[in-house]
């Protein structure tokens, strides 16, 4: 997702990193998921951006895997339910809020990350699921759009993908964020290898801070590593990038738009984080000190 990778090239652009005596390349890999994690732990690269999900499920399978968690950027979970603004659902009324979820129908994969997601979210609220439509991942925007189903799931930060796919149909997209229904559990961040942690504190602890100026940066101004971007990425829509930032934003700032904590992880929350993958997905239980440095600035400790 374009938006997931502005503040980096903002820390760029804006002199941020340079101000930290850092020279970062930055590099699409194409591994995606728990093998970015791999890699990491493997010395290929110093640090990825990776969820937790997917850091967690390597590391599930993998438990001396070296790597861990550095710094978290989205504090919240990407989840969100998406549907169609007034549509009636299988149930007779539109989906308006997570209540309107008992009974309603979903589109996606069956056995993928996001229909998991959205049963367990459904568990959490104790509702039962209507019927499933299993189509593949790249249909589930258009079927949703089209009345196929009544609700999809997957990040909030593609949102204004979602609501792309349907203006075509003339309808409006909506997300419900599975963190504004109590769902505790870390969304996404930077992993590095146990190696970098070891023998280059100070350099990563100087990455941390860079990248949390330029978390700041892309707040104050979504478009400063844009150009940056492109000369990196050409093929990227830069609307869709600044589009997709500001629909994640939330994940990462609180309604006040406040820093203090930015990149700061605990404990209790790594422990809920855990215990939600591994009621989700299966896994084995994880203790959160195998898991996680927090190298960013606590404000609420001295």
């Amino acid at each position: 997702m374009p938006g997931t990778v502005l503040p980096y090239f903002a820390a760029a652009a804006g002199g941020i990193f340079a101000a930290e005596g850092l020279e970062v390349e930055i590099v699409d890999s194409q591994l995606g998921g728990p093998a970015s994690v791999r890699a990491v732990a493997a010395g290929q690269y110093d640090c990825c951006f990776t969820s937790a999900n997917h850091f967690l499920t390597a590391k599930g399978k993998e438990p001396q895997l070296e790597a861990k968690f550095v710094f978290m950027v989205a504090r919240r979970p990407h989840m969100a339910a998406f549907a169609i603004e007034h549509r009636p659902a299988a149930h007779g009324h539109a989906v308006e809020g997570f209540e309107d979820l008992h009974g309603a129908t979903f589109v996606g994969q069956p056995d993928s990350q996001f229909a998991r997601e959205y049963m367990a979210l459904l568990r959490h609220l104790n509702v039962e699921p209507g019927g499933v439509l299993g189509i593949p991942y790249g249909e589930v925007m258009e079927a949703l759009a089209a009345g196929r189903a009544d609700v999809a799931a997957d990040w909030l930060d593609l949102l204004p993908d979602f609501q792309n796919a349907a203006s075509r149909f003339g309808v409006r997209a909506i997300a419900l964020p599975f963190f504004e229904e109590g769902v505790t559990s870390y969304g996404s961040g930077i992993v590095a290898g146990m190696d970098v942690i070891r023998s280059r504190p100070e350099t990563l602890r100087r990455f941390v801070a860079a990248l949390r100026e330029g978390l700041v940066a892309t707040h104050r101004r979504p478009d400063l590593g844009v150009e940056a971007m492109l000369a990196r990425f050409p093929d990227i829509d830069p609307e869709r990038a600044i589009a997709q930032w500001k629909a994640g934003e939330r994940l990462i700032f609180d309604s006040a738009g406040s820093v203090e904590a930015l990149g700061v992880m605990d404990t209790a929350r790594w422990e809920a984080t855990i215990a939600r993958h591994s009621a989700t997905y299966g896994t084995g239980e994880l203790s959160p000190e195998t898991v996680f440095v927090s190298l960013a600035h606590d404000p609420q400790k001295v």
